[in-house]
């Protein structure tokens, strides 16, 4: 496309976006006031439609102030006659002229109850009289359309009386809105709620009523006519319907119309003349600027002598002109400078080459050959045979830095390895001193006494464990015993379980009960946990002289039992676990140990021990070790379980700590036996 046109159809659409940014605005302006307008006469016609309905019930307040004078009607009021009342009703009604099929007068008490009508009804005329006897003023009136479900829409008069009452007469809506059409000079047509027209002026209206919306305009016998709505609304402020009028728009629309079409004349005279100066303008300026585009392709084509037939110009066409002067004897400049360069880049080359065949000598035997063939004849391949010069170069010193790595990497492994090695022989030391001082805290040596017998045992998982058993006996007749697991396996959980151990081993011995050890060692724990750790525990206290143990649980397995009426577990609370959440309570529990009981305390590593095809070892595999009873001896028991989890498990590893503790409660002993029972540990 040239210029010329793209310049043209540019200047068209800038016409377009200014007509647009003129014309939206004004349209919206427009319409605003169109709105504002709409808005307006809605305002005014419902004013005007209210003063013309007051003037249309006018009678009827005529009427009802000669009602509320009436002797009669008065007196049978204070005599609460209703049918005194009901009578003067309908006998004024008659007078009145009111006894039409709409016409009807009623009498409605201060707390809204119909208290009269003629003729007789069950509802008041007027649907809010409450509201009217609360709103209106004494001697108000109030003048509104109601809505009947039996017959036609009413226009229903109510007066309010200085007694409080309220007095409503009625006639019908058509013959209210005739007048209201002529004292608003304009056609109308009334719908109900339904949209059914019950009223018209006109029966064409009457006929098109289902299609005429409100704003729409009609054409009726050469005029223009807005239809205007009204709601109308019954004296409780409910809905009943609506007043369409035909109010005449023939001026105001022909005026709009002239509007928009002078407005619309100016904009195309505007926008011709505007072209017309510019395409003038454009060819002065596009016809210079064709002669020298020729010339330029001439210069362009090699012809360095080319040159435009224009006049001098002060402007941006005489200052292309000059520089396409400027151009054509910097191209003779540039076409003797590329001569000389020329012949300079052939001596250029001449010595590259003499360099590239002397380098050629670092080079084994078949790659210099190569070089050296390339650089022969007077087309010698510069580019070509530096390439293959600096990649043989580049080769060999990869080579040589490759093998230098290499041998640098394999030193620094060499010494990386001695160094982990040296770590993980500290860090077994370590952990093998850990470990040993973990098994030496399980107790090794049992109380003799004649009432009970202890044996204990532990089997890490780990080079160090997180499960823990402890007894201590807190003074001549009491014996503290301690079992727990902590979560997880390793250092961390050692040293978890240590700090309950000794927080709940410190708690037992001030006198705490089992329930306020656990409690107490719980609430330290929760204290500052940020590896969110916890540990399960079971803890106890018997008293030697009659066998009751006292004991609460922390979460942990319950004991297994043997007695003479068989093996089951130890009836404990489940708890929470220690170290979760600080203030939580727990329970002690008692139970009463009979003469050759055994009880065992394990941790979920005896139960939850792994057999090969993921089976575990279970509750029932240990009952039935505990139930046997040719294991007399608590050392003898945990021995047993110890070995039936070993072979169970075969080759699978072993998955948890294991930890038991057995009592073997043989009853309270005669007072000799217990005396010489505590000298002796006395002695030792």
């Amino acid at each position: 496309m040239l210029l010329r046109s793209r310049i043209l159809l540019l200047f068209g659409l800038a016409m377009a976006l200014v007509a647009a940014s003129v014309a939206v605005p004004a349209w919206l302006v427009l319409r605003d006031g169109e709105d504002r307008a709409a808005a307006l006469r809605a305002a005014v016609q419902s004013a005007s439609l209210n003063e013309a309905v007051e003037r249309a019930g006018a009678p009827l307040v005529t009427l009802l102030r000669q009602m509320a004078a009436d002797d009669a009607l008065r007196t049978a009021r204070a005599a609460h006659d209703e049918s005194a009342l009901r009578q003067r009703l309908a006998a004024l009604l008659a007078e009145t002229g009111l006894d039409g099929p709409a016409g009807r007068i009623d009498m409605v008490g201060p707390q809204g109850q119909l208290l009269a009508a003629a003729p007789a009804a069950a509802e008041p005329l007027a649907s809010g009289a409450t509201a009217l006897q609360r709103d209106l003023a004494p001697d108000g009136i109030s003048a509104r359309f109601e809505a009947s479900a039996e017959g036609p829409m009413l226009l229903v008069v109510s007066l309010r009386l200085s007694t409080g009452d309220l007095l409503s007469a009625s006639m019908a809506a058509d013959a209210a809105l005739g007048g209201v059409a002529r004292q608003l000079g304009a056609d109308l047509l009334l719908r109900d709620r339904q949209g059914r027209v019950t009223f018209a002026t006109d029966q064409s209206l009457r006929d098109s009523a289902a299609a005429l919306r409100e704003g729409q305009t009609l054409a009726l016998a050469g005029r223009l006519f807005r239809l205007e709505a009204t709601p109308l609304d019954n004296s409780a402020g409910a809905r009943v319907g609506e007043v369409l009028v035909l109010a005449d728009a023939t001026a105001e629309t022909q005026s709009r119309q002239l509007l928009l079409l002078l407005a619309g004349a100016l904009l195309v005279v505007a926008g011709a003349v505007t072209c017309g100066l510019l395409y003038r303008v454009i060819r002065d300026a596009i016809d210079p600027l064709s002669e020298l585009a020729r010339a330029l392709q001439a210069v362009a084509g090699g012809d360095i002598f080319a040159s435009a037939a224009i006049a001098a110009r002060r402007d941006e066409v005489g200052d292309i002109q000059a520089a396409l002067e400027s151009l054509r004897s910097n191209t003779l400049a540039l076409d003797r400078l590329q001569t000389r360069n020329r012949l300079s880049a052939l001596r250029e080359r001449a010595l590259i080459g003499q360099e590239i065949a002397r380098l050629t000598a670092v080079l084994d035997g078949p790659e210099r050959d190569e070089i050296l063939g390339l650089l022969e004849g007077e087309g010698a391949a510069l580019g070509p045979a530096f390439t293959r010069l600096s990649g043989h170069v580049v080769q060999q010193h990869q080579a040589m830095a490759t093998l230098l790595e290499e041998r640098t990497r394999d030193l620094a492994l060499v010494r990386q390895a001695l160094e982990e090695r040296t770590q993980l022989n500290r860090m077994r030391e370590e952990l093998d001193v850990a470990r040993r001082l973990q098994l030496s805290s399980v107790p090794t040596t049992f109380p003799k006494r004649p009432d009970f017998r202890l044996h204990a045992a532990m089997v890490p998982a780990k080079e160090v464990g997180g499960d823990f058993c402890d007894f201590v006996m807190l003074d001549e007749h009491r014996l503290a015993l301690l079992i727990g697991d902590a979560s997880g396996k390793g250092v961390h959980a050692a040293i978890f379980i240590a700090m309950a151990r000794s927080l709940l081993r410190a708690a037992i011995g001030r006198g705490a009960s089992p329930a306020e050890a656990l409690a107490q060692a719980n609430d330290v724990l929760s204290t500052d946990n940020p590896t969110m750790m916890f540990a399960t525990v079971f803890a106890a206290v018997l008293d030697c002289r009659t066998g009751l143990m006292t004991y609460a649980n922390a979460g942990h397995n319950p004991p297994r039992r043997r007695g003479a009426v068989g093996e089951a577990e130890l009836p404990v609370a489940r708890g929470i676990a220690l170290g979760v959440m600080d203030g939580m309570e727990f329970v002690d529990q008692q139970v009463t140990l009979d003469a050759g009981d055994m009880v065992l305390m394990f941790t979920d590593g005896v139960t939850e021990a792994v057999a090969p095809g993921d089976i575990l070892f279970g509750d029932d595999r240990l009952a039935a070790i505990v139930a046997d009873p040719a294991l007399e001896a608590p050392a003898q028991l945990v021995e047993a379980v110890a070995r039936q989890v070993e072979a169970f498990a075969d080759t699978e590893p072993q998955a948890d700590d294991i930890t038991m503790i057995a009592l073997h409660w043989r009853g309270h002993p005669p007072a000799r036996a217990i005396d010489s029972t505590v000298e002796e540990l006395a002695c030792a």
